[in-house]
């Protein structure tokens, strides 16, 4: 039984419609909104809370440690939100993805339904990105990007640029195009609307494909992951499969204590950078981000680090700084804990965590996109499913106490 699963076993066919439509309906949304009738930031919160909901219906079964966790979450959130005081729904929605689909992957408990969620979404991504690159006038008559964001309420009037039409902003590389600069300074956007997204879920296709060497047209999917990559000129994108890489070779002799400190580490550095350095000159590159990051962390007053300001200032360019602010620091210890040490009952498995966990604290640096739906849904309903995979044999016994202990893991 390759992957620990009978093979025979017909595939389940909602929790792929709900990966599909996580992935699509903001698209969905900006045709209507260009062809149809108006939208609100309403109708979007709305779509979001039935993926959420539909997600955790499907996940949750009769074990009681998922409503335990969930109970604790939102004891946590209330707390937070009392002590602030302010209501804020929107910090409860970004942790509540990761669980609801997290819990999905391992319900299902068949990498192959993540295979061909991944095989299908790649393809849908690289042919609404082709199709944008190839014929952008007949695109955006259908998909006016800017107008739906606009009618969102994440782009204020003021802030629409001529010069970028009506993609987004960052729809078009002010400077010169990293990947394949003959293809001009467009990128594409896909079905994400932004071309950030497309390049991080480019990433995540690679990620996964490089952890599935028994898949069904494997190739293909990378294939796909690095055409996204390319249509987005995403220089972030490019650089996390090639540490995504190393991550992976260095994955079985990593001990786990190295991952959970990880993000920390880095926050650490962060402050300790933005403190110290008199640098004011701010590039549109990952030295600049970095710095940018630093400024941003440093920025956050001590009740804001602890998640009690009622403040809610723009940190979406650092996940570090946003998260912070959004459920304290000790919220992320918790969070990020319940990660790494969610058992995992096979090497293989482990090392995509340990991808997955390359990805997560490289691109905190440079976005809060990590809580966005569009590629959160997928990325976590595949730690799930890989999480709850025996493998193609029994996991060894590990030599050292921090290292991932497979055999005392807990099935499904």
């Amino acid at each position: 039984m390759a992957g620990g699963v009978d093979p025979t076993r017909p595939m389940p066919i909602l929790p792929l419609a709900l990966l599909i439509g996580a992935l699509t309906f903001n698209m969905a949304l900006c045709f209507i909104n260009t062809n149809v009738m108006g939208i609100n930031d309403t109708m979007v919160m709305g779509c979001e809370v039935v993926l959420v909901a539909t997600a955790l219906y499907l996940g949750l079964g009769r074990n009681a440690a998922p409503y335990l966790l969930l109970a604790v979450f939102f004891s946590y959130a209330v707390l937070l939100m009392a002590m602030r005081p302010l209501i804020d729904p929107k910090a409860v929605r970004d942790f509540l993805i990761p669980v609801a689909f997290y819990l999905l992957g391992k319900s299902c408990s068949d990498p192959r339904l993540a295979d061909r969620a991944a095989l299908i979404s790649g393809l849908i991504v690289v042919v609404f990105g082709l199709f944008e690159f190839l014929a952008l006038d007949l695109y955006v008559t259908y998909f006016n990007i800017i107008k739906y964001y606009v009618a969102r309420g994440t782009v204020a009037p003021s802030d629409v640029s001529s010069q970028t039409g009506a993609l987004f902003a960052s729809g078009l590389r002010p400077d010169s195009r990293t990947l394949l600069p003959f293809l001009g300074p467009h990128r594409a956007s896909s079905v994400f609307l932004e071309p950030i997204s497309t390049g991080n879920f480019g990433a995540i296709l690679y990620i996964w494909a490089l952890n599935r060497p028994q898949m069904a047209k494997r190739w293909l999917t990378m294939a796909a992951g690095m055409t996204a990559i390319v249509l987005s000129d995403s220089r972030f994108g490019a650089n996390v499969c090639i540490v995504a890489t190393v991550a992976y070779l260095a994955a079985p002799i990593t001990p786990r204590f190295v991952w959970l400190v990880a993000p920390f580490v880095m926050l650490i550095g962060f402050a300790i950078y933005g403190f110290v350095s008199a640098e004011v000159n701010w590039q549109n590159n990952f030295a600049g981000r970095m710095l940018w990051t630093s400024r941003l962390i440093t920025s956050l007053s001590p009740a804001a680090v602890f998640g009690l300001s009622p403040d809610k200032p723009f940190l979406s360019d650092s996940g570090y700084a946003y998260s912070l602010n959004q459920i304290g620091l000790f919220g992320v210890i918790g969070f990020w804990s319940l990660f790494i040490f969610a058992p995992e009952r096979s090497p293989q498995a482990w090392r995509f965590k340990v991808c997955v966990a390359t990805y997560i604290c490289l691109l905190m640096i440079v976005s809060d996109s990590v809580y966005s739906i569009k590629t959160a849904a997928l990325l976590w309903f595949m730690t799930g499913s890989s999480d709850a995979d025996a493998g193609p044999e029994p996991a060894p016994i590990a030599e050292r106490s921090m290292v991932p202990n497979y055999s005392a893991a807990t099935p499904g």
